[in-house]
C-alpha cells in the first residue's frame, strides 16, 4: 500500500519488499480517487481525480542475506469511474463526503496555483512511465541465542531484523505528475513474526526515512526528509486464504502550511491473499484514507504474484 495522491506519489516512500527468498516477480493495479481543494491567501490546491498505476516489480536474492529488486510503473491521470461507487458507498455508512457534492462527477482537475499562477495542471487524461527505484535488502538475523522458550521475551528476541536501501530515479516526467525530476534516497528496518510451521496470524512492521532531492516544480519545496511506517497482520483462516489488515503513513512531505501537501499521511487497508498455487497467488483489497486531506479518498489493488519457479 502506497500513498497514490498525485502530488505525494512524487516523493520516493517506498513500498514493502516482500519476505522471502525465492525469486519474485509482483505486478500491481491500483485505482485511487482524490477529491481534496484546500485555498488561501497565496496559493490554491485542488486534487479531484482519479490515478491508476500499473507496476512491476522484480526481486532476486543474492545469496542466502542479501536480495535486489528493481520497481518501474505505469500512470494515467484520469477523470476515471469511481465518484458514483464512492458516494454510495458513503451514503450507505453514513461516511463523510468531505467536498465531493460541490465537485463535478469523474472529472480531472489537479491545480497548484501560488499567487494565482500555475505551478502544475493537469485537467486531460495523460500517462506516462513513472520514476524507476532500485533497493537492496539484507536479512540481519535475530537474537535467538539468547531466547529463552514459552517467554515474551523470548518471542521477541526471535524476531528476525533487516536493514533495507532504496533509491529512486527520475525516469517519469514532472509536466504529467509521473515523477519528481529528482533522486530520493530511502533506507529503514523491518520486523516480522518469528518463523513457525502453521501460524494462524502473522504480522510485519517496517520504518524507515526518506531523503528527498526535491521536486521540479518551482516555489514548492519538499521536506529534506521524511519519516515511513508500515505494519499489518495477516490471518489464515483457510489453508489457501489469507486476510490482511494493513496500516501505513509517514510524515508530511512539504514544507508547507497547507493540508492537502504538508500534513502527515495515514491510510488503512483490508484485503486478501489467496495463495492459488505454491508458485502464483493474488492479493487484492481497498484503501481507505485516515487522514482526509493528505492522501486518496479510496482505493482498490489487484496484484499477482510469482515465485518459487
Amino acid at each position: 500500500m502506497r500513498n497514490h495522491a498525485p502530488f505525494a506519489a512524487l516523493i520516493g516512500v517506498p513500498g514493502r519488499w516482500p519476505d522471502t527468498t525465492d525469486h519474485f516477480i509482483d505486478l500491481t493495479w491500483n485505482a485511487s480517487s482524490h477529491s481534496a481543494a484546500e485555498r488561501g491567501d497565496d496559493f490554491r490546491v485542488v486534487t479531484d481525480g482519479e490515478t491508476h498505476t500499473l507496476t512491476g516489480r522484480l526481486q532476486w536474492p543474492i545469496g542466502e542475506r542479501f536480495r535486489i529488486g528493481a520497481e518501474l510503473s505505469w500512470i494515467q491521470h484520469t477523470g476515471g469511474f469511481m465518484d458514483g461507487i464512492i458516494d454510495t458507498w458513503h451514503d450507505a455508512f453514513g461516511l463523510n463526503e468531505g467536498i465531493r457534492p460541490l465537485l463535478e462527477q469523474d472529472q480531472l482537475l489537479y491545480v497548484l496555483q501560488r499567487n494565482n499562477v500555475d505551478l502544475a495542471r493537469i485537467d486531460d487524461d495523460v500517462s506516462g512511465i513513472g520514476d524507476m527505484t532500485v533497493g537492496l535488502s539484507a536479512e540481519l538475523g535475530s537474537f535467538q541465542r539468547r531466547a529463552k522458550p514459552g517467554t515474551t521475551s523470548g518471542y521477541f528476541q526471535r524476531i528476525p531484523w533487516r536493514a533495507t536501501f532504496n533509491v529512486k530515479l527520475p525516469t517519469g516526467d514532472i509536466d504529467k505528475l509521473s515523477g519528481s525530476g529528482k533522486t530520493d534516497v530511502a533506507v529503514g528496518l523491518g520486523w516480522r513474526s518469528p518463523p513457525k510451521t502453521g501460524a494462524v496470524f502473522r504480522w510485519w512492521a517496517d520504518a524507515g526515512l526518506v531523503f528527498s532531492g526535491g521536486i521540479d516544480i518551482d516555489a514548492l519545496d519538499s521536506s529534506s526528509q521524511v519519516y515511513y511506517y508500515d505494519t499489518a497482520l495477516t490471518w489464515r483462516i483457510v489453508r489457501s486464504f489469507d486476510v490482511i489488515v494493513q496500516f501505513a503513513g509517514h510524515s508530511s512531505l512539504y514544507d508547507e502550511s497547507w493540508e492537502i501537501l504538508g500534513e502527515a499521511s495515514g491510510q488503512v487497508a483490508i484485503g486478501g491473499l489467496w495463495h492459488v498455487t505454491r508458485s502464483f497467488s493474488l492479493r487484492f483489497g481497498f484503501t481507505e484514507d485516515v487522514l482526509a486531506e493528505s492522501a486518496p479518498d479510496f482505493g482498490i489493488e489487484v496484484s499477482l504474484i510469482a515465485r518459487r519457479w
